[in-house]
């Protein structure tokens, strides 16, 4: 009975100490290819944190976990501005983790707890790829007051 309980010991103790593990073996920052169409365009980043950088693609860059959402607009000769979302999401480090606290009863809470203030076990995907709206000007269709249709062109 003893062995038993000695061995339980020692699992609760591995699970405790591994429930860190997005903050020991993952990390804060990913890796992330920008790709546009057009080919060469100037993507500008601004994140949480004061994170800020510019990239011409295509590129890549490090972008810290903790910026999410990242603004992403993106110009080119020829092209309106065109802005995105970049987010980070849940990687599997994060899942690790929940299932050590349900494993361990809540033992290993404070290893999540240290994982989340680190933003780690999340992670941006490694390529996206955005595409610019052509800088031709478009017809829009109106009606003014009196019910007459109007066609006007934008830029």
């Amino acid at each position: 009975m003893a062995g038993r309980w000695s061995r339980r010991g020692v699992a609760l103790m591995a699970a405790v100490g591994a429930s860190g593990c997005a903050s020991l073996l993952g990390s804060t920052t990913s890796t992330v290819a920008i790709n546009t169409h057009p080919r060469v365009a100037r993507c500008d980043l601004r994140g949480h944190d004061g994170f800020h950088a510019v990239v011409t693609t295509p590129g890549r860059l490090s972008v810290p976990n903790s910026a999410a959402p990242v603004s992403v607009t993106c110009t080119a000769p020829g092209y309106r501005p065109t802005s995105y979302t970049l987010d980070a999401t849940a990687d599997g480090w994060i899942w690790a983790n929940s299932a050590l606290v349900v494993v361990t009863g809540g033992a290993a809470v404070l290893g999540l707890l240290v994982d989340e203030s680190r933003d780690a076990g999340r992670a941006y995907g490694r390529s996206v790829d955005y595409a610019l709206d052509p800088a031709t000007p478009r017809t829009v269709h109106a009606i003014d007051r009196h019910g007459g249709e109007l066609l006007l062109k934008t830029q």
